[in-house]
């Protein structure tokens, strides 16, 4: 059974030119596992499934980061003033990570970006994971990245983070075009035995799918997490 829970606006935070998290008071009762999402109810038949970005060791607040597109789920979230009451149904969804000792290879594609923070911010939280984490994270250009000094500064014990840029622009070390099986090829030791969570639109979630497959990565090490439009 879902959940519903009411909660208060409390701040807007701008990531990138283009995307912006949305805190809320965390609701008495609310628990969610990292990657994880919410229905997000914002009244007027305004409902959105969000993947939360904070993490369930930051208790003070719930958030989401939404990329902003002018649609009027976006005009309905830019109108909203503190202290303003929304719903809140969940949290739901099965892209969570399990310990383990192989490597894990978060990819993301833009806002994808969002369950795979909350991932690294739990894992950070927590001290540390068992396994060597590399993050893939592919943008348009270094304005684009969104938690990029965070996602640069993660303590962790073993963990790197690889840029994919279609502009590379002002960022060095970073790969340029689109996530491919020769970029995992190099980035990933012994790519066939990792665990993988690709999170990012259909297309791009599709072609990373079909790059694993082209190197002998197994179904069953791969999980998902689609984004479907932007409204």
């Amino acid at each position: 059974m879902t959940m519903k829970y009411q909660t208060k606006f409390l701040e807007r935070i701008e990531r990138t030119p283009a995307s912006v998290s949305y805190r809320f008071r965390r609701p008495k009762g609310f628990n969610f596992t990292a990657g994880q999402y919410m229905l997000v109810d914002l009244g007027e038949e305004l409902v959105h499934p969000l993947s939360l970005s904070d993490c369930p060791e930051e208790t003070e607040f719930i958030e989401f980061t939404k990329r902003m597109t002018g649609s009027p789920y976006c005009r309905r979230l830019e109108s909203l003033k503190k202290g303003e009451a929304i719903i809140v149904k969940g949290a739901a969804g099965k892209f969570y990570c399990e310990e383990s000792d192989n490597t894990l290879v978060l990819i993301a594609g833009g806002i994808g970006i969002t369950p795979l923070r909350s991932i690294l911010k739990s894992l950070e939280k927590k001290k540390g994971a068992l396994c060597t984490v590399i993050l893939i994270y592919g943008n348009l250009n270094r304005e684009d990245i969104a938690f990029r000094t965070e996602l640069e500064s993660l303590k962790l014990p073993d963990y790197r983070l690889v840029h994919v840029l279609s502009d590379t622009t002002n960022m060095e070390n970073a790969y340029q075009g689109f996530i491919s099986a020769d970029i995992l090829t190099k980035e990933v030791p012994e790519s066939r035995n990792a665990h993988y969570m690709i999170s990012g639109p259909p297309v791009m979630v599709e072609a990373i799918k079909k790059a694993l497959a082209t190197i002998n990565v197994a179904e069953e090490r791969i999980r998902t997490d689609v984004f479907f439009g932007y409204d």
